[in-house]
């Protein structure tokens, strides 16, 4: 399983120096791995309305996009901060962590 996530909108954002970070489970310590894939069951991952676009009219606003791809299955969000519901919230925050180490 690979997790992309790419942070856009803030007061601090400079346009084109936002890409995507990527975690891949697979090299991960087994309990990070079974974190992550809690967080992304417990969410609801796969059934979020895919997007990759922020919603309009929240201009200067972080918003976060997520991409989980396994095996053949790929899907995309884009959500704001804070992000709701805590479950979704919990697995941004996840990867983060996972990405600045």
């Amino acid at each position: 399983m690979r997790i992309s996530i790419k942070e856009s909108g803030g007061p601090a954002f400079f346009p084109g120096l936002a890409k995507p970070r990527t975690v891949e489970l697979d090299t991960l310590p087994e309990p990070d791995q079974q974190e992550l894939r809690q967080l992304i069951e417990a969410s609801e991952f796969f059934k979020l309305p895919q997007s990759t676009d922020p919603e309009p009219g929240n201009p200067g606003r972080v918003h976060y996009t997520l991409t989980v791809a396994e095996g053949e299955r790929e899907h995309t969000v884009c959500v704001l901060a804070p992000v709701n519901p805590p479950a979704l919230d919990g697995l941004v925050q996840c990867v983060r962590r996972h990405i600045n180490c």
